[in-house]
């Protein structure tokens, strides 16, 4: 593939997964904006006690052979078939586990309606399992447009049905349902859609010779998981449970936002550098680019959210969650290092070593005792800051790990990271005075918006940033063509 085919390739497959992203935040964003106004903090913080168990059971039904099949070259349709066969078997033993523990989870925060409500809650799990296989395909092809509209029709399925529930007094069942919806809409579209199905196949050589990559991905997937969850877990059972549904919102909105942005890049990167992965000179060029990138949209992203969440959430919520604010903002200082660890993983996973990712989680696992056992006696605030530094520290591991796998040394990645670090910072400290300044909270956050592009963008341009001159470069082009 020439320098040129990869960048537009590139290009090609951001723009396709900005746009299913986008588009499935947008709608999530709006819907989940009017449920919230309908049902009850309480609500919330009953499903946020299942997400671990959710995010758990999710991964392990994967098992890191999605990424392993994408990873590998040449790919057959005995491959795809096994892991079919795998992942759905799997979905139906885990779910029939998930019930049999529903009972010790419901004792265990001391709600019994978690026990009907897990029953509804997993079934989510055997009905994803049937379309890992198609989107992996989509993925490994770098067919991102149709995925995109499937994505997109699937969401707009299950956020119309969620606003019917909630307006109709379903109440918690709406937040129950919704992913159950949503996994049901999107395997009738890519069954309907796409031409792939399972061979009567099934080869366990085929799994365990997938295994040696995928193992230590499904591992570190999971301590991951447990590490994104496990505050859940902690202030549900340890705080009232208006506090963790103060998280889980908080969380929730935050989520947004990162998953937007770091999974679009991952997913279109991924697959087209997997195709490079032998020549390490183009890679750490095209890694480079990636975390400038991504820094250049995400740093000032994340501090905007940061400076606006009182405007935000006090426009679009009702009073009762506006105790949620501090959760989002702290959660939003921590959604930065999230996300560049996540890019950082994905060159880890492009140069086949799967075990350095499963090392970080290691050190994360430590980093995540050490900071609940110093802060677990303190109030809820102070645990969640705590989670933000943890989230720094294993930052810092990962690009030590990504320096010594990929040869895209650290200071390296500080030098390309610090200038737009610098820019977000500098925004930051200019656009919280304003807050002091106007109290009308719609003035305010149109204000704290505009003056905060204003400063980044103008800044950038005066600093002559690369990243800005090649967007505004393709911009152009991309003008030229249509006139």
């Amino acid at each position: 593939m020439s320098e040129s085919s990869l960048k537009q390739k590139t290009i090609g497959a951001l723009l396709w997964n900005l746009l299913d992203r986008m588009g499935q935040q947008v709608l999530l964003f709006i819907v989940g904006i009017l449920v919230a106004n309908i049902l009850s903090v309480e609500d919330y913080a009953l499903v946020g006690m299942l997400a671990i168990f959710s995010a758990i059971a999710n991964i392990i039904q994967d098992s890191g052979f999605s990424a392993a099949l994408i990873q590998k070259k040449e790919t057959t349709a005995e491959e795809f078939s096994s892991v079919f066969w795998f992942n759905l078997g799997m979905s139906i033993l885990l779910y029939g586990v998930l019930m049999g523990c529903s009972p010790l989870i419901a004792r265990f925060f001391n709600q019994p309606r978690l026990v009907e409500l897990s029953a509804v809650i997993f079934l989510a799990l055997p009905i994803n399992a049937l379309t890992i296989i198609q989107s992996t395909i989509l993925n490994k092809q770098i067919r991102f447009k149709p995925l995109t509209q499937i994505n997109l029709y699937s969401m707009t399925v299950s956020g119309i049905a969620s606003l019917a529930m909630a307006l109709t007094g379903c109440g918690v069942w709406t937040l129950a349902l919704q992913p159950v919806i949503l996994a049901a809409a999107r395997a009738t579209l890519l069954w309907s859609r796409e031409n792939w199905r399972p061979q009567r196949i099934f080869r366990f050589a085929v799994i365990r010779s997938l295994f040696g990559f995928a193992s230590s991905l499904l591992l570190a997937s999971l301590i991951n998981t447990c590490f994104l969850n496990i505050y859940s877990v902690i202030i549900g059972k340890l705080f009232p449970q208006k506090q963790l549904g103060y998280y889980t919102q908080g969380n929730k909105m935050c989520d947004m936002g990162v998953s937007l942005i770091y999974g679009s890049i991952q997913n279109a990167t991924f697959p087209i550098f997997s195709t490079i992965q032998n020549e390490r000179e183009r890679l750490i060029r095209a890694y480079r680019k990636t975390i400038r990138f991504t820094a250049f949209i995400t740093l000032p992203i994340m501090a905007g959210l940061f400076v606006t969440a009182g405007p935000v959430i006090r426009l679009l919520l009702k009073e009762e969650w506006w105790p949620s604010i501090p959760f989002f903002q702290l959660l939003c200082l921590g959604g930065c290092f999230t996300i560049l660890t996540a890019i950082n993983n994905n060159f880890i996973k492009v140069s086949g070593r799967s075990d350095g990712i499963l090392k970080i989680e290691y050190y994360k696992i430590a980093f995540t005792v050490a900071v609940v056992l110093l802060t677990y006696r303190e109030d809820v605030l102070t645990m969640v800051a705590g989670l933000v530094v943890t989230r720094l520290l294993v930052y810092i591991i990962n690009m030590i790990y990504t320096a010594h796998y990929t040869g895209y040394r650290f200071s390296m990645q500080l030098m390309d990271l610090l200038p737009y670090a610098g820019l977000s910072i500098l925004m930051t400290l200019l656009l919280l005075p304003i807050g002091g300044w106007i109290e009308n909270q719609l003035l305010l956050l149109v204000t704290q918006a505009a003056a905060g592009t204003v400063i980044y963008i103008g800044t950038a341009y005066i600093t002559g940033s690369k990243i800005l001159k090649d967007s505004l470069e393709l911009i152009r082009k991309k003008k030229g063509h249509e006139q």
